[in-house]
């Protein structure tokens, strides 16, 4: 019988027991003492001792030795007998011939010396086994398993917690969008500052929401600065009328006497300054004026009035109009203002045409928008023109064209007519030919 204390991870045997059990139960005592139970107990643990020592690699019984524990019967470097695998063996022996045996701190090996010099190994480990060896040899230890379990459970958890955050972020963040597309759309009140849980989401609604207050009310105040600007520039034109009427009716009574060539030269003068002047506030005017809304007319009409204001313009000039009308229909904006706009863009053509060259006024259609293009012969304008043609006060080169008049505003105020409608306008300028195009929305 081989007995080998396991620090209770390894199962006593059966023999163990009942060799042992009259002692724990009857005869108990300290073998070292004098008294009788003591003495008994000397006895029994010499008669042990003896039983152990007696054993030899042949009388070695597999048996008496628990299935919980790996052993191997070594004489004279042979191994006799074993039910280790080649790498426990291998671990075994290096132990045995005192090696470190990369038991690690999970085994634990013991070598017992029988009678007949041969060793018996013993290898356990310090886990706690499963009862089924089935079990044992299938599945890894219990504390493995146990660590991965709660490996397991912790990446589980830390899943779920950042699940939880990531949708917690996500409604802050919703309530972020909503605030910025309140404010894009002008209205702070639909900005829901308590809606945030999250303090730092809290304080940055708040924030928002009183930007977007304050954008809104300097918003409306810039819109009545220029209502009231509007209104002061309004008034001030119609207060010019009458002045102006004064001074041309006196020019063209003045025009109807004998009068001499130099002061004929004046009064025609005085005559184009206040023609001029009332153009100017036309313009103004118009620019002035919201755009009417719901407005309808044929396009022919306004193509016929663009084409008589043409032949106007052009015949003095002695510059050939060329009209090609490919599309009829009804356009969606002011009569009024379009004529302005167009006017314009005539007599700057006439005013940048060359002698006896042509002017196009064309009218097509394309994905229910109206193109209307108005081009003229003449000097190619630069490209670094053409980027601040309608610009406010924007003159072409005084080098160029120092025979022109005009204070660069003709253009400014078609490309300001367009926008009120949202529409757009484009020019060209290559090979002499130069053409504005605009557009306009078809009913």
């Amino acid at each position: 019988m081989v007995y080998a204390d396991n620090a209770a991870t390894t199962k006593m045997s059966r023999t163990a027991i009942d060799a042992m059990l009259p002692y724990m139960e009857t005869h108990y005592g300290n073998p070292s003492s004098l008294y009788r139970l003591g003495q008994e107990a000397a006895e029994a643990l010499q008669s042990a001792r003896e039983t152990v020592a007696a054993v030899t690699a042949e009388t070695f019984d597999s048996n008496q030795i628990s299935d919980l524990c790996r052993w191997a019967v070594v004489q004279d470097d042979t191994v006799l007998q074993t039910n280790m695998t080649a790498r426990h063996l291998k671990i075994a022996l290096n132990a045995f011939h005192g090696g470190s045996g990369n038991l690690g701190y999970m085994q634990y090996q013991y070598d017992v010396k029988m009678a007949d010099g041969s060793f018996c190994l013993l290898q356990y480990d310090y886990a706690t086994p499963y009862a089924d060896p089935a079990l044992r040899d299938t599945l890894p230890d219990f504390q493995t398993c146990y660590i991965l379990l709660l490996a397991v459970l912790i990446l589980v958890w830390l899943g779920w917690q950042t699940h939880c955050t990531v949708r917690v972020f996500a409604a802050e963040t919703a309530c972020l969008h909503r605030a910025v597309d309140a404010i894009a759309a002008q209205q702070p009140e639909r900005i829901d500052a308590d809606g945030a849980h999250l303090r730092e989401f809290s304080a940055t609604l708040q924030a928002m929401q009183t930007m977007g207050r304050e954008l809104t009310d300097s918003l409306q105040s810039q819109w009545r600065m220029e209502q009231q600007r509007a209104e002061q520039i309004a008034a001030l034109t119609h207060d010019l009328k009458t002045p102006l009427s004064i001074i041309q009716g006196n020019a063209d009574l003045l025009a109807e006497d004998a009068l001499s060539a130099d002061q004929q030269t004046q009064v025609e003068a005085i005559l184009r300054g206040t023609d001029r002047a009332q153009q100017y506030l036309a313009a103004l005017r118009t620019a002035c004026a919201p755009p009417a809304a719901g407005e309808t007319f044929p396009s022919h009409t306004l193509v016929s009035e663009l084409a008589e204001t043409a032949c106007a313009l052009c015949a003095p000039a002695g510059v050939q109009l060329i009209l090609n009308e490919q599309w009829q229909g009804t356009l969606c904006a002011a009569q009024c203002d379009l004529l302005r706009a167009a006017e314009n863009l005539l007599d700057n053509a006439v005013k940048f045409s060359s002698p006896q060259g042509r002017l196009t006024l064309r009218i097509t259609t394309k994905a229910g928008k109206a193109y209307i293009a108005i081009g003229n012969q003449g000097e190619t304008i630069p490209p670094q023109q053409l980027t601040h043609i309608f610009d406010r006060f924007h003159k072409a080169d005084s080098s160029r064209f120092t025979h022109k008049d005009g204070v660069g505003l003709g253009l400014y105020i078609v490309k300001t007519i367009l926008n009120t409608y949202k529409e757009d306008i484009t020019v060209t300028s290559q090979d002499g030919f130069t053409e504005f195009t605009f557009t306009l929305s078809e009913v």
